[in-house]
């Protein structure tokens, strides 16, 4: 039965490689010309005309070496095991054969990438967020609550400037030489309620643009790395038996941060980024209605002006803000570090290495 399985291997190879090049290349078939069953470009049309592409040009570079691995590893497989069999030691036996399924399941891998990749990167996005892009969704989001989020403080900062100009003049009444200062009651009534609130909002408000910065170029990093720099090059390292836990490893942190994140932060900003938006639009809107020339401090004499009412509503949605821009991303980063655990250990079993390539 051991005999055969070492025959049927390259059988197995070389019928995949004809159901590839004959059904599964047409899972990105426009949907009119489609053959009936699967069709990619039905469910996630975003996939086949911006992801599938990119992934075809940089796979097309490493095919012939990930095919090369595999057969090395599959030729080390049937040695380990023909060894075994020579000195009839059926440990060594077996340890052969499992060499000879570990470097089946990576042909497959290898030989079906592009149809694997579209199921994983293509319909399990759309399962999870229906008909959209995660990645260019979750983008957006971010993008539209950074710009929110600084035309609000570019508004508070520039009724800021205009109460330190004002305050900053200083009248006098000079009588035969003696010169009296007028008392500057309303700066201090300006100071303490629009201007040492408004930059203490402020700086956390640029805190929260930061974080949000990071989370952004974070999904772009992994957006154009996952696939050419973890993803590829993980699964010709898995191929190979030294290497094996360094390609799990690498695979799942690709499956991690490009799929699984995404999907994520496009619920997570989903729920939160569309009210956030509206109420940071609205505050920018105050403070251009009323922080104009002298209504800088006009505007803000007393509790109830309607500048120091914009800065309470700013300050009862500071809670909304975090929770968007810290909890969700931190629970996200979280949720993608598990993941990439269990995953590693599963495929290559390198979560649970020691020293440096521990995860």
């Amino acid at each position: 039965m051991r005999r055969i399985l070492v025959y049927l291997i390259p059988l197995s190879l070389l019928l995949i490689s004809i159901a590839h090049s004959s059904y599964f290349s047409t899972y990105c078939a426009p949907v009119s010309t489609a053959a009936t069953g699967f069709n990619v470009n039905a469910l996630a049309p975003w996939y086949c005309s911006q992801i599938n592409q990119t992934l075809a040009s940089d796979w097309s570079y490493w095919e012939p070496i990930a095919f090369a691995a595999i057969m090395f590893s599959l030729a080390v497989g049937i040695i380990i095991w023909t060894f075994g069999g020579l000195l009839r030691n059926e440990r060594l036996r077996t340890f052969g054969l499992g060499e000879l399924y570990e470097a089946f399941a990576t042909a497959v891998i290898v030989v079906l990438f592009l149809f694997i990749s579209a199921v994983m990167l293509g319909l399990l996005p759309s399962v999870v967020v229906g008909n959209i892009n995660p990645y260019s969704t979750s983008l957006n989001y971010i993008a539209g609550t950074i710009n929110s989020v600084q035309q609000e403080v570019y508004s508070a900062f520039y009724i800021e400037v205009l109460d330190r100009y004002y305050s900053s003049i200083r009248l006098q009444v000079c009588i035969l030489a003696v010169c009296k200062g007028i008392p500057e009651t309303f700066t201090y009534i300006i100071n303490y309620l629009y201007y040492i609130p408004a930059f203490t909002i402020i700086d956390l408000l640029l805190d929260g643009i930061m974080l949000l910065y990071g989370e952004f170029y974070l999904i772009q990093i992994f957006l154009y790395m996952a696939i050419p720099v973890f993803l590829i090059p993980g699964i010709i390292l898995r191929a190979i038996m030294p290497t094996r836990g360094i390609g799990g490893m690498m695979i799942a942190i690709a499956i991690g941060f490009y799929v699984i994140m995404p999907i994520l932060f496009a619920t997570a900003y989903a729920f939160s980024a569309k009210q956030l938006i509206n109420q940071f639009d609205a505050n920018t809107a105050q403070f251009q209605q009323y922080g104009q020339g002298t209504g800088a401090q006009i505007n803000a004499l007393t509790p109830s002006s309607p500048l120091i009412e914009t800065l309470t509503n700013i300050q009862s949605q500071m809670g909304s803000f975090w929770l968007a821009v810290v909890f969700w991303p931190s629970l996200i980063i979280g949720i993608c570090y598990e993941i990439i655990i269990q995953i590693a250990e599963f495929i290559g079993g390198m979560a649970q290495g020691s020293g440096r390539m521990r995860i």
